[in-house]
């Protein structure tokens, strides 16, 4: 008895301790989140960093470059003895070792160092650039999901309102046909709607769950569980602010677009490329110099050829030192630079043709959304016209049922053209919406509900 006791005890510990509320995410945390966590960003992140790193490195190639170098070596085997007498041939082993210090340093390349530096830098703002478009396609699939389950809240909200006024005319019913105001198939009929209609209702809350797992899948969320997201308070929209011409939004894509700015950065890199290509036509003239130092057990000093000459002495007299200039001048090479000048000529005419053609797919987008966003805003209006006169018909047909005046073929006609016309005006509405979002994206505008 006292553990009985005991137990619900605790269960009545467990009920007072205040459970954490799930997250409910808004449209800009589910963006923000999945900016930071997709794999796919991180991937092209990367790439920038990668880029970035080439960049600060031809800054570096400017610089002389200095390489030290230390030998020790054994050998063993004849030598020819000048200082035995009389001079002969003996087995001798000795050690030797030497040390080096180089540098060297371009001076005049035919500016490929430089047109090098400014190419990085092309490279590294193309990978910046397409980093932002990844970015932005992946803000309009998120926003697309995010009004998908929007849009199914609202259905599986307009399944219920249904199916409970269809319980509501069943319970009705079923009084009329017990005083005899009704026959037996009426009653039937209005059943058979009410479970149709409950059909109806479960179907949309699955839609809605399928909605929740694709946004849940796109955030790379490891299930649905306690995932919600915050329903906007003013989602409706306005329709009388008119939409701005193709020609306005297309002139302020083009500044901050990132597919644009990707092509441009492509071209400019490409022409670089080309001024490097022209530089291996040109003397190459550099600087060079060194410092070096040699010692050998088998050395002798030439001033004192019977006494020690120990390593320290040895690395000081014969330290030496020497610095020259150097020209290479290009003869023939298999054609090579004659080869890469010309390929670099078509890179240019590609990546000029590439850009022409990624401002023509632009606009082209451009103008298809700007058509879907009409369409839709059309389809919207006829729509909440639609429901509007539907609903007078249901409610009349309704208030005809209650006195018997209608059967329930019809009202069902009624309520089935009322729930249509309302699904139909809520897919307009979210379609709208959808398409004013991919054209505040073309104006820079961020993606907010």
């Amino acid at each position: 008895m006292k553990k009985v006791i005991g137990f619900l005890f605790f269960l009545l510990f467990l009920s007072l301790v205040p459970v954490e509320a799930q997250k409910v995410w808004s449209l800009e945390e589910c963006i923000n989140y999945a900016l930071e966590n997709n794999l796919q960003i991180k991937r092209q992140e990367l790439d920038v960093q990668y880029n970035k790193n080439n960049y600060f490195q031809s800054y570096f190639n400017t610089l002389p470059n200095i390489n030290g170098q230390v030998n020790e070596g054994f050998t063993a085997g004849q030598a020819f003895d000048y200082y035995s007498t009389p001079p002969q041939y003996r087995d001798q082993k000795s050690w030797s070792g030497s040390l080096n210090l180089s540098s060297n340093v371009t001076l005049f390349g035919g500016f490929q160092i430089i047109n090098g530096i400014i190419k990085s830098k092309y490279d590294f703002l193309k990978s910046q650039s397409d980093l932002n478009k990844s970015k932005n396609d992946i803000s309009l699939q998120l926003a697309l999901s995010y009004l998908q389950i929007l849009f199914s809240k609202e259905l599986v909200d307009v399944s219920k309102s249904k199916l409970e006024v269809t319980s509501l005319q069943v319970e009705r019913t079923k009084k009329m046909l017990d005083v005899g105001n009704v026959a037996q198939g009426e009653y039937l009929q209005i059943k058979a709607q009410e479970s149709n209609d409950k059909t109806s209702f479960i179907n949309a809350e699955n839609n809605l769950g399928v909605s929740y797992l694709d946004l849940t899948q796109m955030l790379d969320l490891d299930s649905t569980g306690g995932f919600d997201i915050v329903v906007p308070q003013n989602i409706e929209i306005e329709l009388l602010a008119p939409l701005e011409s193709v020609q306005n939004i297309y002139i302020q894509s083009l500044g901050i677009m990132p597919q644009i700015k990707s092509a441009e950065y492509a071209l400019k890199s490409a022409k670089k490329q080309l001024a490097i290509a022209w530089g291996g036509v040109s003397p190459t003239v550099s600087l060079n110099g060194g410092l070096n130092t040699f010692y050998s057990t088998t050395n002798v000093n030439p001033l004192n050829p019977t006494g020690d000459y120990s390593v320290k002495e040895q690395f000081k007299d014969d330290y030496n030192k020497q610095i020259g200039i150097g020209i290479s001048i290009p003869i023939f090479n298999r054609l090579q630079t004659k080869n890469n000048i010309s390929n670099s000529k078509l890179q240019v005419s590609d990546f000029e043709l590439q850009l022409d053609q990624t401002k023509k797919a632009l606009y082209k987008e451009i103008q298809q959304a700007h058509a879907d966003a009409t369409d839709a805003r059309e389809k919207y209006y006829s729509s909440v016209e639609a429901v509007n006169y539907n609903e007078e018909a249901f409610k009349y047909t309704s208030q005809k049922m209650e006195v018997g005046l209608v059967n329930s073929v019809d009202y069902n006609v009624a309520q089935n053209n009322l729930i249509s016309a309302k699904s139909s005006m809520l897919q307009a509405k979210y379609e709208y919406i959808f398409k004013l979002k991919i054209l505040d994206l073309y104006m820079g505008k961020s993606i907010t509900l």
